[in-house]
């Protein structure tokens, strides 16, 4: 066994420290203040300070201004707001619903959240940070958890570890209080200095600050009726939480849930059909979401719905749009950059859609990618009557694209995959994480993608969006929550063994690890009664519609 160990910084720094040294001790004999760490990164996997060292190491710095140190500060919030509730009104359950613009909203279905409650739940939150008080992270065993548990009143931790193959559990203790928070939590509840907590809705926002360090803007959404929609769902499912489904799973009682929650998205389509119909003058239906948010079984249901309705829905690749590849724009690294709306022709896009509206006939271009021209091969189109255009892409919710189509004439749906199956009451899964999966499953099976090509384009598809999507969503008619209530049984399967697939030292691989221990709370689910029309089939395949 090795005396000493040698530890690498990433800045090129390098020292050798005792055997067992914490991994802020290491980090103490190379930076003067470490106020700003939150967490350590350790060959690739995100540690608790206190972490020992048992072998040659990395280390990086876990930071605000990261998504690893966002995770870390935003839920070592909700370790302070649990127990300045427990402290104030004991055991009530709070349940985050949502994330808005990194704002934390969460309800007390059985407790009634005045604002002067919020404002002493806050009082006693700054308390708690004042005093600076030590958070420990311990390993137990599983039984000796739902005796804590038991007496908590914590069913929905219960339900979740009832069906975990592992013996023991990690729970992070406080003052006198414990809770099974997923991943790592700041060492001392002093370093959660900055943050709010404010009325919204039915119950609260937790303000997490920014990775500039400021409280972020507060503003409501038309995300959260969607949002809102989905939990009356789950209670007609009478479905909870990961707990809940499990149990389902477990007792093979999964055929009504698949048959209500793909009932819940055809009458979703319905309701926008019908919407579309009473404005009677739409001649062009404008679809954007994020990456993997099901856009395009989702356009071809709807078309499906239009033309029971007695629509002709005649689609329209924004793709075709594109400039000649000479006049692409080059982005930072000197590629050239598709994601900007400057990558499309707008000029001949708003040109063409206005001819189309205003009766006259047009010749659709088809965008040649091997050569990077468009080409003309006498594709025209006039609209009838009934004919409505139906246009799918990135840029479709920007109004640069339409500013020659009268806002009568226009139709607007944004979609994406909004909420998810919650692991416990305090422990929301992000939506972005549901979609990242999606897309590494199905870009592995039809692409060819590895894993670790998917975790590469990630971080730039994301940027994308915040630009080019995310500005845009209160600007629409509709929102299509393309959600499955039962999804992370179904892709734990076909995604487990791909995250395995990246070595331990790929820098993606913390993430990989995040995700398939977040996918471990899952059952698996068999596909066979998953109908071949349902948006999941997209990314699994055996569907019905192209991919």
């Amino acid at each position: 066994m090795k005396e000493k160990i040698k530890i690498n910084f990433e800045d090129g720094r390098e020292i050798l420290v005792p055997y067992r040294t914490t991994a802020i001790d290491a980090v103490k004999m190379v930076e003067d203040n470490i106020d700003d760490i939150l967490a350590v990164v350790v060959n690739n996997e995100v540690k608790f300070q206190q972490y020992e060292l048992v072998k040659d190491s990395e280390i990086r710095f876990v930071k605000i201004d990261t998504e690893n140190g966002y995770r870390v500060y935003s839920k070592s919030l909700k370790m302070v707001l649990y127990m300045a509730i427990s402290e104030l009104y004991g055991n009530i359950d709070v349940d985050f619903q949502a994330t808005i613009n990194r704002n934390q909203y969460f309800i007390t279905p059985d407790f009634d959240l005045t604002e002067q409650k919020i404002q002493e739940i806050k009082e006693k939150m700054k308390e708690i940070v004042d005093a600076n008080y030590p958070i420990e992270k311990k390993a137990m065993s599983v039984a000796e958890a739902e005796e804590y548990y038991k007496e908590s009143g914590d069913i929905d931790k219960l339900q979740n570890m009832a069906n975990r193959i592992k013996s023991y559990t990690n729970v992070y203790f406080c003052n006198g209080y414990y809770n099974n928070f997923y991943g790592v939590l700041v060492p001392k509840t002093g370093y959660l200095k900055t943050f709010d907590l404010i009325p919204f809705r039915r119950g609260a926002l937790l303000v997490t600050k920014d990775k500039d360090g400021e409280l972020p803007e507060i503003r409501d959404s038309k995300l959260i009726d969607s949002i809102e929609e989905f939990y009356s769902f789950k209670k007609i499912l009478n479905v909870d939480n990961i707990g809940g489904l499990n149990e389902k799973i477990l007792k093979n009682d999964m055929i009504d849930m698949i048959q209500v929650s793909e009932a819940i998205h055809q009458r979703k389509i319905v309701e926008i059909v019908q919407d579309i119909e009473r404005k009677k003058e739409i001649k062009l239906v404008l679809i954007a979401g994020p990456s993997s948010s099901g856009k395009t079984t989702f356009a071809q249901q709807l078309g499906v719905q239009l033309r029971l309705t007695g629509y002709n829905p005649i689609t329209i690749s924004m793709d075709n749009y594109f400039k000649e590849r000479v006049d692409t724009p080059i982005g930072p690294d000197g590629k050239y950059d598709f994601e900007t709306v400057d990558a499309l022709d707008i000029e001949l896009f708003n040109t063409h859609m206005e001819k189309l509206i205003n009766g006259e006939t047009v010749e659709l271009p088809e965008f040649d990618f091997v050569v990077g021209t468009k080409k003309y091969n006498g594709k025209m189109l006039t609209l009838k009557e009934r004919d409505v255009l139906v246009v799918e892409g990135i840029h479709a919710l920007n109004p640069i694209l339409t500013k020659f189509t009268p806002t009568k004439n226009k139709y607007k749906i944004y979609i994406a995959p909004i909420t998810t199956l919650n692991i416990d009451g305090y422990t929301k899964v992000s939506s972005s994480d549901t979609r990242f999966i999606r897309r590494m499953v199905r870009d592995f099976a039809t692409r060819g993608h590895s894993v670790e090509r998917t975790f590469e384009l990630w971080g730039n598809v994301k940027k994308g969006e915040e630009k080019y999507i995310f500005p845009y969503i209160e600007g629409v008619n509709s929102i299509f929550n393309s959600s499955i209530i039962y999804e992370p049984a179904v892709m734990k399967t076909f995604a487990q063994p791909l995250l395995l697939q990246l070595d331990k030292n790929s820098k993606y691989y913390a993430e990989a690890r995040r995700l398939y221990e977040y996918l471990n709370n899952f059952l698996p689910m068999e596909t066979s009664n998953i109908p071949i029309d349902s948006l999941i089939r997209e990314f699994i395949g055996n569907g019905c519609f192209n991919r």
